[in-house]
């Protein structure tokens, strides 16, 4: 007897569109049937061989085909690299919701508020209330973190529970005082996890991260032996950093003073909503940092990063309008370095020292700062809280993903539980289990200016090849008659060498263009043949001369 067709059931995908094997850039696309669930929007820091770009930014282009089937996207907390892409790829979403805990929408809607053309009311998702978005139903359960109000999510779908882990630690004395909520973990663990997404950045280090509470010590340590302005710096979005910044200001009898408006804005925010709980008279206009003596105030500024035009930047270089750095000053670095920020942060720092000031950073001092990362045990206690059938590491680079692999399969998963997808590699999802699926088109989308993805690898090039090498921008006036007469010809030198010491050098070299187009008498019939005569003399000719490639930039006037 013939059975009748049966088609397969439809199994649930995940692409990251910033990534795996990224810390930042954080982006997941959730992908069953005719739905789709986004969760995070963040943005991601260049490298240094990305000469002139500002930011990175998830790549959306899987979607761009399928807006219409996204139901919503669900953001876990309020740091930059889950939230930051959102003002670039909000627009490319239309009406998509989007929701987040208290503290996250607020921080994102005053972000918004900033960009024109861009009215956008951000949904705040309680804890323990499940949202019904097409075929998913996302519950988010609270966290400790860096920032407060951080959530996890647990994810119903029709092939089973998957738990989003994105970044946490343990830590059961935040500054808070809101504990992580265990007791649901646990409660979802025992009902089943199919999948666990885990944070794996701190798969690395061993036992337990510290408590946020922690540094209270040193901050009350590093501001009794300052002398002069008591300055720290970390990143924008840690409010619980500055809470304590400014309770041990506050201890010492100092005043406070924001520089940067990243800070300004999600202080505001945490305020607003009680996070952060202060009296007007401690703080003070930055206006007026000039008046006040030095051993009375504490500066919060951003720009831990070393990130350009930043407060801490112009500072560095003595272009701040509102204040300087001086001798006696003390600038607390409580933030680790984001990986590939690592020559731009000891740069800065060199150049605080040069102005005297007291510059405390990780180096030299191991308590400045505490992760929001989890450590091995964290890591484990998550493992034993949810008791995954197949878990994905996320949130580290590969190396992290793959410490956290071999920490996982010590809990007796086996190593086809554990998957380490590429870069770009689809994880799929089905009543059977997990695997690796195909890989998709996933590209580096970078933001240069108000230019959104239309820097791409040749113009990189370019700029990576002006850097070291120079230009050199030939003039020529030819005879629109005549192409092979060339009338006249001026060399123009940036980067390459200084005009005026090699005079001699450029004038050579124009004599052997002038040699060539004589040489090519009658022969050259255009002027992009003029121009390619001109580029391959002068190329080489400053190598023969210099063992240097500056780029050769022809323009020709016809006469």
């Amino acid at each position: 007897m013939k059975l009748p067709f049966s088609a397969p059931s439809p199994k649930l995908k995940i692409v990251a569109l910033g990534g795996f094997g990224r810390v930042t850039s954080n982006m997941f696309a959730y992908e069953y049937g005719q739905d789709i669930l986004l969760v995070d929007c963040g943005m991601g820091f260049p490298s240094e061989e990305m000469l002139g770009i500002d930011i990175l930014i998830p790549d959306v282009s899987y979607l761009k085909p399928n807006i219409s089937r996204v139901k919503g996207l669900v953001l876990t907390h309020g740091h930059e690299d889950h939230t930051g892409a959102l003002p670039y790829i909000l627009p490319q979403l239309g009406n998509v919701p989007v929701y987040g805990s208290r503290l996250t929408a607020q921080l994102v809607m005053e972000k918004l508020a900033e960009y024109a053309n861009m009215p956008r009311q951000i949904n705040v998702l309680e804890t323990r209330k499940p949202l019904r978005l097409g075929a998913f139903t996302v519950e988010s359960v609270h966290v400790t973190h860096s920032i407060p109000d951080a959530t996890n999510l647990i994810i119903s779908t029709p092939v089973g529970t998957v738990f989003h882990g994105s970044d946490f630690k343990f830590d059961f004395t935040p500054v808070d005082g809101q504990a992580p909520d265990v007791g649901r973990i646990a409660a979802a663990g025992n009902l089943g996890i199919k999948l666990l997404l885990s944070d794996s950045l701190g798969s690395e280090r061993k036992g337990y991260t510290p408590s946020e509470k922690s540094l209270e010590e040193m901050f009350d340590r590093e501001i009794s032996h300052c002398q002069g302005k008591f300055i720290m710096t970390t990143m924008s979005s840690n409010i619980s950093r500055f809470r304590q910044a400014i309770e041990a200001a506050v201890r010492h009898g100092r005043r406070v003073a924001i520089l940067g408006k990243s800070i300004d804005r999600n202080i505001t925010a945490a305020a607003k909503l009680g996070y952060l709980s202060f009296p007007p008279s401690v703080f003070v206009s930055p206006k007026n940092i000039r008046r006040m003596p030095p051993k009375n105030l504490c500066l919060l500024v951003a720009g831990s990063q070393a990130q350009p035009g930043s407060a801490l930047e112009r500072l560095a270089v003595g272009d701040h309008h509102d204040a300087q750095i001086l001798p006696g000053d003390k600038i607390v670095f409580s933030s680790d370095y984001i990986p590939g920020n690592e020559n731009a942060v000891q740069s800065l720092i060199d150049t605080l020292s040069h102005l005297g000031a007291t510059v405390i950073y990780s180096n030299i001092t191991d308590d400045l700062h505490v992760s929001g990362h989890g450590s091995r045990q964290d890591l484990l206690l998550m493992l034993a809280l949810t008791r995954p059938q197949y878990v994905v590491p996320i949130g580290g680079t590969y190396r992290h993903m793959v410490q956290y692999s071999l920490l996982a399969q010590s809990t007796g998963l086996a190593s086809n539980q554990v998957l380490l997808p590429a870069y770009n590699q689809i994880i799929e999802v089905s009543a059977d289990g997990a695997a690796l699926g195909k890989p998709v088109e996933i590209k580096n989308v970078m933001v240069d200016g108000l230019g959104v993805g239309d820097v791409g690898h040749v113009v990189l090039r370019d700029r990576k090849h002006l850097a070291e090498e120079g230009i050199v921008v030939a003039v020529s006036q030819i005879d629109q008659n005549d192409f092979s007469k060339l009338i006249d010809l001026e060399l123009i030198s940036r980067g390459f060498v200084f005009d005026k010491q090699n005079m001699d050098l450029l004038k050579r070299a124009t004599d052997e263009v002038k040699n060539n187009f004589t040489r090519h008498a009658g022969h050259i019939d255009s002027d992009r043949y003029a121009r390619q005569i001109i580029v391959d003399t002068l190329e080489r000719f400053f190598f023969d001369r210099t063992h240097r490639r500056p780029m050769v930039l022809p323009i020709v006037v016809e006469v």
